[in-house]
């Protein structure tokens, strides 16, 4: 499009007026009509002529011919056009659900074939009929959740007497230590709360505590969980870290699985983890439930004590050299910045000063790898968190300023060609280091000490929520007992 000073408006341009006359003479089949107007245009005399007229044009809207009107400042977002991008935005929303159903139906299905196979020969097993249906209502509710578009298959919570029903089944199960009973239910809750209304999911976890599903409140113990965490069947703890993941996705349940300050559930996670393979889904979910709760202060000492800070940037370590899952390499990081974050842990490295000398010269390093953005973000908060007066002799001894410095003119010239989601991120953590690293305005201040700005931490990191503060539950495409 030309702008014509003159006009003081947008205009289209002339040759692209023609086009659209063209188009419609084609479309309306006006053969003779559409012959003369092409070879009015090509003559050098009329075409000299329409230009003219085209300078002539006066300021007044009234002057112009109406079809310059109706295509005049057509760049604009229309009503329809903004409406299109909202649908837009919603058919995404759709499409990943039903992608999350459709894995879903994958993972059962192939849970349910394995079942038929193990079971060939000892058909008339008692509890055959009872699993198979248990299997076909799973598959059911996600084929619902597909041939509606994405949208589930209502806006209710599980009801009391299915919830009631369920925590029944497990505890028989467990009394009749039949393992694979225990995975059932267990699954089965899980599959109710991934096809429940994301806006509901915290009413989900609620009635979950409500009811008290692994018994806890009532017995004053965590005996049931702890036994079955302890089992040695991939399958169960699967099916159990998976449950306890989507219990962990709010502050109401940290402290469900933390009743009364004891740690138990925490220590045999941290346990598992780092008993599971590097990138396993056992492992995801692991850490999908500490760095769930590690927004509540008090499960910081344990895995302070537990060692989790190391094990942590082992894993970084080892993401260098090998490839490790991306879950897990976000959430570990995220924990990260969480646990480094509180006054404990701090504290913890006033008093430890060799060991906090050894974090951030590790981490300083890990900013000048090939790591991705948002483990590179989680690093920085933690770098950002200890530039406190308090490490003073430790920066100084890592040349903390110097190498905060050198990574932005580093960073900053990083050639993102033309991928547009590459240049956001490399802005994203531009902006993070001018927040978090930029000297304060000392112009006021007599005293010579530079400070760093503190990132605000009035929230913690918290990768388990959406842009609308929805939970997140977590379901993988290798998913698959």
């Amino acid at each position: 499009m030309n702008k014509n000073s003159n006009l003081g408006i947008q205009l289209p341009e002339q040759s692209e007026i023609n086009e659209y006359i063209k188009e419609y003479l084609r479309h309306s089949n006006f053969v003779n009509t559409l012959e003369c107007f092409e070879a009015e245009i090509k003559s050098k005399q009329v075409s000299t002529k329409m230009l003219n007229k085209f300078n002539q044009v006066k300021k007044n809207d009234e002057d112009l011919p109406r079809i310059y009107l109706l295509l005049k400042n057509d760049t604009l977002k229309t009503k329809r056009e903004i409406n299109l991008e909202k649908e837009q935005k919603q058919f995404n929303k759709k499409y990943q659900q039903i992608l999350q159903a459709g894995r879903q139906i994958f993972s059962v299905s192939i849970n349910l074939l394995q079942l038929l196979h193990s079971l060939k020969q000892t058909a008339t097993n008692e509890n055959l009929s009872e699993t198979l249906e248990n299997y076909k209502i799973q598959l059911g509710k996600y084929h619902k959740v597909i041939i509606n578009e994405g949208k589930p298959e209502g806006n209710e919570l599980i009801t009391e007497s299915v919830m009631h029903d369920h925590k029944t089944k497990l505890f028989k199960h467990y009394h009749d230590k039949n393992v694979d009973g225990m995975i059932e239910v267990l699954l089965s809750l899980r599959v109710n709360a991934l096809q429940i209304a994301p806006e509901l999911r915290k009413n989900l976890v609620y009635e979950l505590i409500r009811n008290d599903v692994f018994n806890i409140e009532a017995t004053d113990k965590f005996d049931f969980v702890v036994h079955l965490l302890d089992i040695n069947n991939q399958s169960l703890r699967h099916a159990i870290t998976s449950l306890i993941s989507v219990i962990s996705s709010t502050l109401r349940g940290v402290e469900y699985l933390t009743y009364n300050g004891n740690m138990i559930i925490i220590e045999k996670i941290i346990k598992i983890l780092k008993d599971q393979e590097n990138g396993s889904v056992t492992q995801r979910f692991c850490l999908a439930i500490l760095q769930k709760s590690s927004i509540k202060d008090t499960v910081i000492p344990t895995y302070v004590q537990f060692e989790m800070i190391q094990w942590i940037i082992s894993l970084i370590q080892k993401s260098v050299n090998t490839k490790i899952h991306v879950f897990c390499l976000d959430f570990a990081s995220a924990t990260l910045a969480n646990v480094v974050h509180t006054p404990y842990t701090l504290q913890y490295l006033e008093k430890n000063p060799r060991f906090a000398f050894q974090i951030m010269e590790q981490l300083l390093k890990f900013i000048r790898e090939q790591i991705q953005v948002s483990v590179l973000m989680h690093i920085l908060i933690c770098l950002s968190y200890m530039s406190k007066d308090n490490f003073s002799h430790q920066m100084e001894e890592c040349r903390f300023v110097d190498r905060i410095s050198e990574f932005v003119e580093y960073y900053s010239v990083i050639n993102t060609g033309e991928n547009e989601a590459a240049e956001i991120d490399k802005k994203t953590v531009l902006d993070l280091c001018a927040h978090m690293f930029h000297p304060k305005d000392t112009s006021l201040d007599n005293s010579e000490q530079l400070e760093l700005n503190e990132l605000k931490t009035e929230d913690r990191i918290r990768e388990y929520e959406n842009e609308q503060g929805e939970l997140i539950f977590e379901c993988f495409q290798d998913e698959v007992s």
